[in-house]
């Protein structure tokens, strides 16, 4: 049995990049950029009034109230060649190119209009205020985001706002899954006597597709090495094969045999991990494959913690672990299983400080406590208690916002 942090290490050793590809920038959301982005120009590129206003000469401005004649208008999308003098102003919108002469936007509010094309300044103008300077945010050729981070929509307005209408991102994986179990049944069936639905093979999808892989389901295979055999090596042409169930020690645990029948290299069986000690991973030419526990939870688990991350590091993210925070317990938790816990917990903001309120769970196939979690409470294996008021660290799950991650006072 290995620590967890060595099981991760060589799951990476063993992932490789899967190549780049250009995309729309459209169809660019969630995935990973594959080079860095260079600005094409400067932005702003030119002057800019942050405020609705007037352009004006600072200094004349310098006592008030002061008034000016305004010879002009200039709105966003426009240029002026009209120019600002003594004593004079120019009308602006947000966004409009500033003017020559003009040292300053006045805003709207501070100012009042008089008759004969006439402004009222009513309160005192700084040299240069209300005015965004070309290239004060981004200068031609900066690099504005770096390789390997991936696209959010706040990514895609920068993309945009420097020409970028195709990027080059990752590959998506092609990943395959199976489940294994005389025991289940697909979810649109009522399970019989000693029978259960087959909640991994949905679950391991939706956490694949959410890393951002392409997916295919190789359904439910029974406990037959022959069928399970078969239904492996159908799967071995993706870049990952995920099989759920198998891989403990009981007599119809045959994952494992199959996979050497089939020449997959194993790297290990077991990890040090609660849930999900026992986990296999291995690789059969570049096919990265490993055998998840078939407890629900334990699935879950040890998805995010390994197949997540490799997932991400094929398609050449920078960072490929769940947030990592310290956060303050509020209640006990226990850890007799001489192994690194995951425990779940609501993680939340109070008090201006994090902290974790354990949920009562009845173990790896407690689905419903796993799906109230919005993050996992690690406990190491050394580390047997945590009372209420210690500290301790957690992993935020990719639903940690939408589980109450954030409460509005």
């Amino acid at each position: 049995m290995i620590e967890v942090h060595e099981a991760l290490a060589i799951v990476l050793r063993q992932t490789p990049y899967l190549g780049s590809e250009d995309v729309l920038l459209e169809g660019s959301l969630g995935r990973i950029l594959a080079e860095p982005i260079q600005a094409d120009h400067d932005q702003p590129p030119f002057d800019r009034a942050a405020m609705d206003g007037y352009a004006l000469r600072a200094e004349d401005a310098a006592t008030v109230p002061a008034v000016l004649r305004v010879v002009g208008e200039v709105r966003a999308g426009q240029t002026s060649e009209a120019s600002v003098g003594s004593g004079e102003a120019i009308e602006i919108m947000t966004g409009a190119p500033v003017p020559r002469g003009a040292s300053a936007v006045q805003p709207v509010e501070r100012t009042r209009r008089l008759e004969a094309g006439r402004v009222a300044i009513d309160s005192v103008v700084e040299p240069r205020q209300h005015i965004a300077p070309r290239g004060s945010e981004i200068r031609a050729g900066d690099v504005v985001l770096e390789g390997g981070a991936a696209i959010d929509p706040a990514t895609i307005a920068l993309l945009a706002s420097v020409g970028r209408a195709r990027v080059r991102v990752g590959q998506r994986p092609r990943l395959a899954m199976l489940a294994t179990g005389d025991e289940l049944v697909p979810v649109s069936e009522t399970p019989g006597p000693g029978r259960i639905r087959n909640a991994n093979g949905p679950a391991v999808l939706a956490q694949a597709r959410w890393a951002g892989a392409h997916v295919r389901s190789l359904g439910i295979v029974r406990d037959d090495a022959s069928a399970l055999t078969a239904a492996i090596e159908s799967g071995l042409d993706a870049d990952v094969l995920v099989v759920s169930g198998g891989v403990s020690a009981g007599a119809y645990d045959l994952v494992e045999a199959a996979f050497a029948r089939l020449g997959v290299e194993v790297f290990f069986e077991r990890v040090a991990i609660k849930p999900g000690a026992p986990l296999v991973f291995g690789r059969h030419r570049r096919t990265l494959v490993f055998g998840l526990p078939g407890n629900p939870v334990s699935a879950q688990v040890t998805f995010d913690v390994f197949v997540r991350a490799a997932l991400l590091r094929q398609q050449g993210a920078r960072v490929v672990g769940r947030p990592r925070v310290d956060v303050e317990l509020l209640a006990p938790l226990r850890n007799r299983s001489g192994r690194e816990a995951h425990l779940p917990a609501r993680v939340r903001w109070e008090a201006g400080r994090l902290v974790a309120e354990p949920l009562r769970s009845m173990g790896s196939a407690d689905i419903l406590a796993h799906a109230r979690a919005n993050a996992l409470v690690i406990l190491e294996r050394s580390r047997i208690d945590a009372s209420p008021g210690e500290r301790a660290p957690a992993l935020l799950l990719g639903n940690f916002l939408e589980r109450d991650g954030v409460s509005l006072p």
